[in-house]
């Protein structure tokens, strides 16, 4: 079923670190933009100091994408693609995987 949209001039798919920082001047620019993402809002209970229920395997709805799926990637873009070496959780919410910080700071 189509649906009229208001015109927009950005669209910026997932809200995480990069997302959610450029739709800030891009709208002060006068630009409008709109913002796409997978999961929904998390709120404070969400992240309530509780060890056994924020074992991220058994975090709500937000975290089970890295139940469901084997992350994979490539160095390159003639590389096939492999799995990831490790389990990092990724996020299915408004932020991204930004919203958990694992003092990972991976060089470009």
């Amino acid at each position: 079923m189509a649906v009229d949209l208001k015109k927009t001039d950005v669209v910026i798919v997932g809200l995480g670190a990069v997302g959610g920082v450029a739709a800030l001047p891009l709208a002060q620019a006068g630009l409008e933009v709109i913002g796409l993402e997978a999961g929904t809002w998390l709120t404070p209970r969400d992240f309530a100091p509780d060890e056994l229920r924020n074992n991220y395997r058994a975090w709500p709805q937000a975290v089970q994408k890295a139940n469901q799926e084997i992350p994979t990637h490539r160095p390159n873009a003639s590389a096939p693609y492999s799995p990831r070496p490790f389990i990092h959780p990724m996020m299915n919410a408004v932020g991204g995987t930004s919203l958990h910080y694992w003092a990972q700071s991976w060089r470009l």
